[in-house]
């Protein structure tokens, strides 16, 4: 699934899947060719429009249009419409958010919420021993049920998700001043270079993280009531 503006965590297709890999591959992370126009895209036209009109609306038709041809596209190639259904509506979620604001800052305001979010909701699954690094790998190698006995993957996955947290903080760190000083076009460039680029260099660091981990052998699953022979 490509990465929608509005939708900092959700890598492009197969992002996730780079960290579980034997081999990291960046253009796996980044989507490819396809997902990464699919993300930079409309972001990129919004900037170009503001910076020649440097208008409200005419940026945002450019955008919405761009999104919209993107899903369009994808439907007549009968491909998996969900990355570009998903931009589309981060597109149009941005729209509104500018058209209630009435100020060209506003598109990127939801980002910047969702970006808060997903800052405080990792930060939240290391403090209550849930690392959402590690969650999301145990949940896609069958290990829902025992990594948080694991010391390995509870360390590993801990330090991974920090990662995440610091690419978040420095979204907010980088983009709040922009923001509040209604700087629109360093705003969308910014947020363009610390999108889709800047998650896969942290996919890439999670997943040195988290390969030794990922590498052991899966325990065994013990039944309900099952006790631990003892060795002889």
């Amino acid at each position: 699934m490509s990465q929608s503006p509005q939708d900092p965590l959700t890598p492009p297709a197969g992002g996730w899947r780079s960290v579980l890999a034997e081999e990291f591959s960046f253009s796996e992370a980044m989507g490819g060719v396809r997902g990464m126009i699919e993300s930079v895209l409309p972001g990129l036209t919004f900037v170009v429009a503001y910076v020649i009109w440097s208008d409200l609306l005419p940026p945002l038709i450019a955008a919405s249009g761009v999104a919209l041809i993107l899903a369009v596209v994808r439907l007549i190639g009968r491909s998996s419409v969900m990355g570009a259904v998903s931009g589309l509506g981060g597109i149009a979620l941005g729209v509104v958010w500018a058209l209630l604001s009435g100020t060209a800052e506003g598109f990127y305001a939801p980002g910047l919420w969702i970006n808060g979010a997903y800052m405080a909701g990792c930060l939240a699954s290391i403090l209550v021993g849930w690392p959402a690094v590690a969650l999301v790998c145990a949940f896609a190698t069958g290990r829902l049920e025992t990594f948080r006995q694991d010391d390995v993957w509870r360390r590993r996955g801990a330090a991974a998700t920090w990662i995440l947290v610091g690419l978040f903080a420095a979204r907010l760190a980088v983009q709040l001043p922009l923001y509040y000083t209604q700087q629109v076009a360093l705003l969308g460039t910014f947020k363009l270079i610390m999108g889709v680029p800047c998650f896969a260099v942290a996919l890439w660091l999670a997943w040195l993280i988290m390969r030794p981990a990922l590498h052991q052998p899966k325990p065994p699953r013990t039944e309900p009531g099952a006790t631990t022979p003892a060795p002889s």
